[in-house]
């Protein structure tokens, strides 16, 4: 018997997909190899990241690169292997760091992140997740006017799209988070950012929350579709018998690029590595999420761990991680927990799934009758997911979105 729907991806976004088109009175099918929450979010600070639309490919960052490359601990790294490879992706990737697509990609960004405070609220309520949002503003912490310049040009533009960003003294950031190092000349306040309590009980919550609505889970891993003219009828799974669908969501990641071109798409899509190191003793009493952009990681302090997450490593889709850059970005975390304990860590890598112009891709493709794309997110995923998934459940049932998808669009590329 067919689902309504099947969403392959069971991450973040993935499930969030899924409860939306659930709660639409839809039966829906979600195939992941699994297990649940180990995705790309779980190695993230869990932001709720309402003010980060400036591209990655920003100037202040750009400027640093050719210094960065030389300098195998630096907060990117291109590895050789990977480099002529990802000419095409990273000449579209710098492209965006100019000031008029930069600005465009940050309107469009802005429709959604302005959304998603309240959709996570929403989604929460929905199913008694009470305790998942901790609503604090986010800090910023510079050295020096050189370290704070960097950022520049990222700030004016957020402004100018309606972020909430109040560039302090360092002194007035150690007195409003006396946890962090007393020095630092500068600092910015990100008003309307926030963080989860934790991203791998957020997934899991989640996950049983669909389960106990009756929501199927196959543990299994897609490899492509049968398709009838341009409607997709089976979901092809290694290993395992096809699943029948009516209608098809594309939500698993990096993994989306192969499934999409099995359907003819070339989906730009690179899984950009990050490190995540957890610290269960730490010995501090941090309260807020910050972030030191001259390291190149954020801190945040989850319910059972400070989360020390970080760096761009550009490698190919199979690379194994160099743990070593994980070290590296807790033994940096001391210069802003001066008190910071380190022995009791786990470590983790996740890859998030970039486009090079930093957007997702939300929406249907003219391709097939059938099928929604909602992936592509970078590192927005936990930011994003709940307002994807609402968007999600509109666009199959015919709903006008309060958002215009065509710039996120599948069929952009």
């Amino acid at each position: 018997m067919a689902a309504d729907v099947v969403v392959i991806g069971g991450g973040i976004v993935g499930i969030s997909c899924a409860l939306a088109l659930q709660a639409d009175g839809r039966t829906v099918t979600v195939i992941d190899p699994g297990p649940a929450g180990q995705g790309a979010s779980w190695a993230s600070c869990g932001c709720i990241a309402v003010g980060e639309i400036v591209p990655l490919s920003q100037p202040g960052m750009l400027r640093q690169v050719p210094r960065w490359l030389l300098n195998p601990e630096a907060p990117l790294a291109i590895r050789p292997a990977t480099a002529l490879r990802m000419l095409p992706w990273l000449a579209r990737f710098t492209a965006n760091a100019r000031p008029a697509p930069m600005r465009k990609i940050a309107s469009d960004l802005a429709q959604l992140t302005f959304q998603a405070t309240g959709d996570f609220k929403d989604q929460m309520a929905r199913y008694s997740i009470d305790d998942m949002l901790i609503e604090r503003p986010v800090l910023k912490l510079f050295d020096d006017e050189k370290d704070r310049a960097t950022m520049t040009a990222a700030f004016d533009l957020a402004r100018e799209m309606g972020c909430k960003i109040d560039e302090i003294s360092g002194a007035e950031a150690h007195e409003m988070e006396p946890a962090i190092a007393a020095d630092f000349r500068y600092a910015a306040v990100l008003r309307d950012w926030s963080h989860v309590a934790d991203c791998v009980r957020l997934v899991r919550e989640l996950t049983r929350a669909f389960g106990d609505r009756g929501g199927v889970i196959r543990s299994a891993r897609a490899i492509g579709f049968e398709t009838v003219d341009k409607t997709v009828t089976k979901v092809r799974l290694d290993g395992e018998e096809p699943v029948m669908a009516r209608e098809i969501v594309i939500a698993s990641g990096t993994a989306s690029k192969a499934l999409a071109k099995d359907l003819g798409l070339a989906l730009p899509i690179e899984g950009l590595m990050g490190y995540w190191t957890g610290l269960s003793d730490h010995g501090t009493d941090l309260k807020h999420t910050v972030f030191y952009p001259a390291g190149g990681f954020g801190m945040t302090p989850h319910e059972n761990a400070l989360a020390v997450a970080g760096t761009v490593e550009i490698a190919g889709p199979r690379a194994e991680a160099k743990w070593r850059r994980a070290d590296v970005l807790v033994k940096r975390a001391r210069r802003v927990l001066p008190g910071l304990k380190t022995q009791s860590a786990e470590r983790r890598m996740g890859r998030r799934p970039f486009t090079p112009d930093t957007r997702p891709i939300i929406g249907r493709t003219q391709r097939y009758s059938n099928v929604t794309f909602a992936t592509g997110h970078g590192q927005l995923g936990v930011t994003l997911g709940a307002t994807t998934g609402r968007l999600v459940a509109d666009i199959m049932a015919g709903r006008r979105t309060n958002t215009d998808l065509s710039c996120f669009s599948p069929d952009r590329f």
